[in-house]
């Protein structure tokens, strides 16, 4: 399998590189954020892993049913998101209220950028749904 040059990628594709490629920073500063802090979750990389396979897939596949794997990478890719959030509560408890009850490690900012790139990654992958790859109309 060829990797292609961005400038070559047709219709939705460039929308799908580019929301793969925010997945991937978002992965990695999760990972950096997960173990500096002790919130790593497996199941947050593991749908965030799908969601970027998925992404690339619709990418080089040209089987009719691979039309769809840019939603399944919108599901992984919310889903990873979604419990992102709401393992982040402690985090956001104890710094909105300026209290420590939860004992969270670490602050808002890296939490923020996460969910901010996630969804970056996400509207991407929705804007390529709507656009249709030469030759298949």
């Amino acid at each position: 399998m060829k990797l292609r040059r961005f400038k070559d990628l047709q219709g939705g594709e460039k929308e799908s590189r580019i929301g793969s490629l925010t997945g991937i920073v978002t992965l990695i500063i999760f990972c950096i954020y997960g173990f500096m802090y002790q919130y790593f979750d497996t199941v947050v990389v593991l749908g965030m892993l799908l969601s970027i396979v998925c992404s690339e897939l619709y990418l080089h596949c040209k089987a009719r049913a691979a039309q769809c794997l840019n939603v399944v990478s919108i599901l992984c890719a919310s889903f990873a998101m979604g419990l992102f959030f709401m393992n982040s509560y402690p985090v956001w408890a104890d710094r909105l209220n300026n209290i420590s009850m939860y004992s969270s490690r670490g602050t808002l900012f890296p939490v923020i950028t996460i969910l901010v790139l996630q969804t970056a990654a996400i509207l991407c992958e929705v804007v390529s749904c709507f656009r249709v790859r030469e030759g298949e109309m």
